[in-house]
């Protein structure tokens, strides 16, 4: 069976990785043309901006990504940022809480989803897996029932915390019953919870150290 066509707008200025390995898939169209606002529109009309950790930080210090966010939520229904990289290493001074508050907007204020990647090959492959999820028709896996929006809110702001992905996200939460909880965690406290080890307790301590 051949793959299902997926027609991708792709902002003129997107000529990287991402670009290459979506032209390589089978039944990807790419269509560059100027965008004021997105990196990429998928067919369900999904709007993706991409952002190196580097950059999406100094948008959070100098406060210019909240006007790209209300753009972009002017025009689009859905709008994913797509997070590549390291965002808590300090680059301009910010501290972890000023990530955090940006995320915790994002997500429960401005209904923006963020993603993180490690690299552009991963960005490209959520790109085209959200476009293909998007398209009329496609399976949608069997899932628990939908949380609610704070929780889910939560969950993704502790996800973002270094060493933790979803699965751990659900078990600190289950742990500490609340994100302020495991902020106010220590070393100790957080190696209770299964699959922290000591090395990522350490790091965890330590980006969330300006508020103790």
């Amino acid at each position: 069976m051949s793959p299902p066509e997926l027609n991708i707008q792709v902002d003129t200025r997107e000529r990287g990785t991402i670009v290459q390995r979506l032209e390589e898939l089978d039944g990807v169209q790419l269509a560059f043309v100027e965008m004021d606002v997105g990196d990429y529109i998928l067919p369900s009309g999904m709007a993706i901006e991409r952002k190196s950790g580097t950059d999406f930080i100094l948008s959070v210090v100098d406060k210019t990504i909240w006007d790209k966010v209300a753009k972009l939520k002017s025009q689009y229904d859905q709008v994913v940022y797509i997070i590549e990289g390291d965002v808590y290493t300090a680059r301009f001074h910010q501290k972890a809480l000023d990530v955090h508050r940006a995320f915790a907007h994002m997500l429960v204020d401005q209904g923006v989803s963020l993603l993180p990647s490690p690299d552009a090959e991963n960005s490209a492959m959520l790109i085209y897996l959200l476009g293909l999820a998007g398209l009329p028709g496609a399976p949608s896996p069997e899932r628990a029932a939908k949380p609610t929006k704070r929780r889910d809110a939560l969950l993704h702001v502790l996800a973002a915390l270094p060493g933790v992905d979803g699965e751990r996200a659900e078990a600190l939460f289950k742990h500490f019953k609340s994100a302020q909880g495991v902020f106010n965690a220590s070393s100790e406290e957080l190696q209770a919870v299964e699959g922290i080890d000591a090395a990522t307790a350490e790091r965890i301590v330590e980006v969330l150290s300006f508020s103790r």
